[in-house]
């Protein structure tokens, strides 16, 4: 059996040498046509590969199609010289494998007739002339209004003619795409599913907008893009809510210009100081407006990444230190008194802001009680705590220190706004 083996192996082997492999072409309803029709006639194949080793073949400038397309070699379907492959734009081919899925656009192709490995590379420029941001999003739509054409409006600038980039772009809520050569020819226009940044398909649907101003860039090879908020264009942000006095409209917020206003040097890093909050929530608003994209909220205190047009953010009783970002909308609320209540177990005061009485509860009998204003300046003492009460309505309205003493001689300084 084992002779039997070792004869049709080398007649196996005999067979395949006597076998040449002469040429090399790349067929497919992806690449003109399959042979035989009219793009592909024969009895030559049209897109003939060339190679110095008759092993790594080449072709350039391959003008490819959505389709599929195979390695055929000798112009012929015969065995073993024809491959197929499963991936797309490289892979490892198969002899007498399923076509390989293809996508429009140039290529430079290879192919090894040993490993079967192919790639297909994306020409630069491959035929690109130029790129546009287009849509509802950014103006409108090619034949619309704001994009009428031929031109379309929003043309993006190159050096390289792979990496385009616009600044400055005005966008709306809506859905963009880019496009080439002011057309909607195949392979240059471009959509995607991520904002503000993603990988873009060929024909692919619009990509969703938020309101601003962007710097845009966008890799006509990788279709890697890129939208970078400018600033926020917002002329004025201010911090709103019943955590910092009112809502707009309301008796502590009434308007038109919010109170509690921010500054900027850049347009882009605002800051407030010493702003006092009670325990509520807020939001950063823009332009004494609720218009989009210019109010953000957020979810984490005292610091986060806010969200446009997201909840409030949960506020603590304090004075605070405030800064915001209006470009990544990194915000930071950074307590003055540098005092985090909630070290403390042993204790706890409420309400807490309060218009007069303050109730402490403590594991032990209340044996002093002692407040400070923020100058230093003692401004009420009492060891008369009933009931773990104490009354402190003839204060002025503010916030103070509060020192707390147990009759376990256990203390604690605790903030107190008094309203």
């Amino acid at each position: 059996m084992k002779k039997i083996t070792f004869l049709l192996f080398c007649f196996l082997t005999i067979s395949f040498a006597q076998a040449q492999l002469t040429s090399v072409a790349i067929v497919g309803d992806g690449v003109g046509g399959w042979p035989g029709e009219a793009g592909n006639p024969g009895p030559t194949d049209i897109n003939q590969m060339t190679s110095t080793d008759g092993v790594n073949w080449s072709i350039e400038n391959l003008t490819v199609t959505a389709g599929a397309a195979k390695f055929r070699g000798n112009n012929s379907w015969d065995l073993p010289f024809n491959w197929g492959g499963s991936s797309f734009p490289s892979g490892t081919g198969t002899v007498d494998g399923g076509g390989m899925p293809t996508t429009a656009g140039t290529f430079n192709v290879t192919f090894n007739s040993n490993t079967f490995a192919y790639n297909f590379v994306l020409v630069t420029g491959g035929g690109l002339a130029s790129v546009a941001i287009v849509g509802d999003g950014a103006g409108g739509w090619p034949g619309d209004a704001g994009n009428p054409g031929p031109v379309d409006v929003n043309q993006m600038g190159t050096v390289d003619g792979v990496n385009w980039t616009i600044s400055n772009l005005a966008l709306t809520v809506g859905s963009v795409k880019f496009r080439g050569n002011n057309s909607w020819d195949l392979p240059y226009n471009w959509g995607g599913t991520n904002f503000p940044s993603g990988t873009a398909v060929v024909d692919g649907g619009g990509i969703g907008t938020t309101s601003g101003n962007y710097n845009v860039s966008f890799n006509s090879d990788t279709f890697v893009y890129t939208f970078e908020l400018v600033g926020s264009g917002a002329s004025s942000i201010a911090i709103v809510g019943d955590g910092a006095g009112g809502w707009p409209g309301e008796a502590g917020n009434p308007g038109p210009v919010d109170v509690h206003q921010m500054t900027s040097t850049d347009g882009i890093n605002w800051t407030i100081n010493n702003l006092t909050l009670t325990d509520g929530s807020v939001k950063f608003r823009g332009n004494n407006s609720w218009d989009l994209p210019y109010n953000w909220g957020g979810s984490t205190f005292p610091s986060g990444t806010a969200v446009i047009d997201g909840g409030g953010i949960t506020s603590v009783a304090g004075e605070y230190n405030v800064t915001f970002n209006s470009s990544t909308r990194v915000y930071n609320f950074d307590d003055v008194l540098g005092i985090d209540d909630n070290d403390f177990s042993t204790f706890n005061i409420y309400p807490n802001p309060t218009t007069d009485i303050l109730n402490i509860k403590s594991d032990n009998e209340i044996s002093n009680i002692t407040l400070f204003d923020l100058t230093g300046k003692k401004v009420f003492d009492t060891k008369n705590v009933v009931n773990n009460q104490v009354y402190i309505g003839n204060l002025l309205p503010g916030i103070y220190l509060m020192n707390i003493q147990d009759s376990n001689e256990n203390g604690v300084v605790k903030k107190v706004i008094l309203k």
